[in-house]
């Protein structure tokens, strides 16, 4: 993944699954991701051809000047870009895998932008899977965007991944000591054995005690 905000909420998405194939969509705290929140959105199966819009992030919306909710995702696409969506979606539900898609999406006086997709299953409360977590992020910041209207868009790249072989994010503990590490190298010092190793040293360098005396307490001894 290229964008921070899809590898936050896949991070969010595989903690929260906890080894299942998927987390159930009451696990899904809109709080956790707030950050990423504007660019989220969910959908529902309803059949093969079929996977609308249950909700979709503010950001999201202002990017294509419209309101999701309700509309059916695979309307948005024409030919093969539309199967192959079609495909990966069935594969997300259906698989319990992971889809990333590239996409462009161009205005009608000829602008485009780039944006990043993904795709991850999640299950209904009875346990189907039959919803589909993802964000879509345009990867370029031009300032028209959300100002023209994105009339059409085609797929660049996609990718069906298996969330098992994906890395991941590391420990806040482990995050913590790379971060130390990076801002102030270990110092080298010499070890507990370059210690104990150390020889003691000679008699001659050793300090001792001597009594002196002195001609008055010699006297006195004679006395």
């Amino acid at each position: 993944m290229k964008h921070k905000n899809n590898q936050a909420l896949f991070d969010y998405w595989n903690a929260i699954r906890a080894g299942r194939p998927a987390p159930r969509r009451s696990e899904i705290e809109p709080g956790d991701i707030r950050r990423i929140l504007p660019y989220v959105f969910i959908l529902e199966r309803k059949d093969r051809d079929t996977y609308r819009f249950r909700l979709a992030g503010t950001g999201l919306c202002s990017t294509y000047g419209m309101e999701f909710r309700g509309h059916n995702m695979l309307s948005m696409w024409s030919g093969d870009c539309a199967e192959n969506l079609k495909e990966a979606l069935d594969d997300v539900a259906a698989n319990a895998t992971v889809s990333v898609v590239e996409y462009t999406a161009a205005t009608n006086d000829g602008r485009e932008v780039t944006f990043e997709m993904i795709l991850l299953p999640l299950a209904h409360e009875d346990g189907s899977m039959t919803r589909v977590l993802g964000a879509a992020v345009p990867v370029d910041q031009f300032a028209w965007i959300g100002d023209h209207l994105l009339a059409r868009q085609w797929i660049d790249r996609l990718r069906r991944l298996d969330p098992e072989r994906m890395p991941r994010a590391p420990r806040p503990a482990e995050v913590v000591a790379r971060r130390i590490l990076a801002e102030r190298p270990p110092v080298a010092i010499a070890s507990i054995a370059s210690h104990a190793s150390r020889k003691p040293p000679l008699r001659s360098e050793r300090s001792y005690l001597r009594l002196v005396k002195t001609t008055t307490a010699a006297r006195e001894d004679r006395g």
